[in-house]
């Protein structure tokens, strides 16, 4: 009987000390989320992806994957930009959204411009999926069309009205439910 109780105050002693443990981790989590939240408001962390709403973009030109040349005044006044990265996990994440939202969105690939940040020899496959959606050029890390839009992380998704930036940031649901409230406009744009 001596030994059950012993067991039983060691059990006990245990359990104590995981708690004392855990909530320790609880709290180290709060704090470590209340600063990541405080550095994320100040810009320095995980803040913006890309220029920010208001932002005029820069002209840039460039050439397609097909060889056309590209430039900001050749995807009309309303173009929508996708960032993508070889190396970047999310990207491959989200791509599948892009590419649904891009199938339907009006005014087809001319108005849609996808940037595949890698060389060419590994980048084929993301090329390929892109292709039937949209304009897509392949760039080297902190390419002219990267800087054009002051792209600091991957994915990217920047919707551009009239040379400004009219939406922007890591994740697509807010850039297209952004685009979705925009006025439609009728002219399509003429491929330079």
């Amino acid at each position: 009987m001596a030994y059950l109780a012993a067991a039983l105050v060691l059990i006990g002693l245990l359990a104590a000390v995981n708690l004392l443990f855990t909530v320790g981790v609880v709290r180290r989590l709060r704090e470590q989320t209340r600063e990541l939240a405080e550095l994320r408001g100040a810009g320095i962390a995980g803040g913006d992806v890309a220029l920010t709403a208001g932002s005029p973009v820069a002209d840039f030109s460039g050439t397609d994957v097909d060889g056309h040349p590209v430039s900001f005044a050749g995807l009309g006044d309303r173009p929508l930009v996708g960032f993508f990265s070889m190396s970047c996990s999310a990207c491959r994440e989200k791509l599948p959204a892009f590419l649904a939202f891009a199938a339907a969105r009006r005014g087809g690939a001319d108005r849609l411009l996808a940037v595949v940040v890698g060389s060419a020899e590994e980048s084929v496959e993301l090329v390929s999926q892109l292709r039937p959606v949209a304009t897509v050029v392949t760039e080297a890390e902190d390419g002219p069309i990267q800087r054009a839009f002051a792209v600091t992380g991957f994915p990217a998704f920047v919707l551009v009205r009239d040379g400004v930036v009219e939406a922007s940031g890591f994740d697509l649901t807010p850039v297209a439910e952004r685009d979705a409230a925009m006025p439609v406009d009728v002219a399509e744009p003429a491929r330079s």
